[in-house]
């Protein structure tokens, strides 16, 4: 996977805010990656198969790149039945099939009921970069670029007390940031053909 790193991206924020360091730019940036991508669900992915053994309803999941973490299961698949996703605190509706939970900051799925069969576990999902990533793939990057400047540069107007706080401009970066989310957003659910998250999954 290419990488854009956020340090790279300083140069264009810098001219904004010549008095900010480094440091604190690439705070602001990796900040509007994370809301961005969480919020908009533009970044999906096929995640590596997972196995699935009988008796354990925990599947960990594994993060498909450094520095990310999955926001949502837009689709599973073992064979050609669906399963539903449910909240993990939600009872499931009936018991003559298999359901799912995204838990454990999404790092974990849980299969309801336990399994009765071993089985493979095929996913799609949406990802996001987190607090500690250091960059973003440079394909969503491309699609999103202008839309991190903007996020970025709402934080750092928005700070009180430093020399380049400016509320003014913070407001206005800010709802730029806010609309790209909600335009992206229903880019991204019309061009996946379903807004609703669903789990296809062979029952076990």
């Amino acid at each position: 996977m290419a990488t854009v790193t956020f340090e790279s991206l300083v140069p264009e924020i810098l001219p904004s805010v010549p008095e900010c360091t480094d440091l604190i730019i690439i705070r602001a940036l990796r900040r509007a990656s994370e809301e961005f991508l969480t919020k908009s669900l533009v970044w999906r992915a096929d995640l590596d198969d997972h196995n699935v053994v009988v008796g354990e309803s925990l599947v960990e999941l594994d993060m498909p790149f450094r520095g990310t973490r999955i926001v949502q299961i837009k689709s599973a698949t073992i064979g050609s039945k669906d399963v539903p996703q449910i909240a993990d605190d939600q009872q499931p509706p009936n018991t003559t099939q298999t359901f799912c939970s995204l838990i454990d900051f999404g790092n974990t799925i849980r299969l309801t009921p336990v399994p009765a069969l071993d089985a493979t576990l095929v996913l799609r999902a949406v990802i996001s970069t987190t607090s500690n990533s250091t960059g973003i793939d440079s394909g969503v990057e491309l699609e999103i670029h202008e839309h991190l400047l903007d996020g970025a540069l709402s934080r750092l107007y928005g700070m009180p007390g430093m020399p380049w706080a400016n509320n003014q401009l913070a407001a206005f970066h800010g709802a730029v940031f806010q609309a790209a989310i909600l335009d992206s957003r229903g880019r991204a659910e019309n061009n996946s053909g379903r807004a609703v998250r669903k789990v296809n999954y062979g029952g076990i």
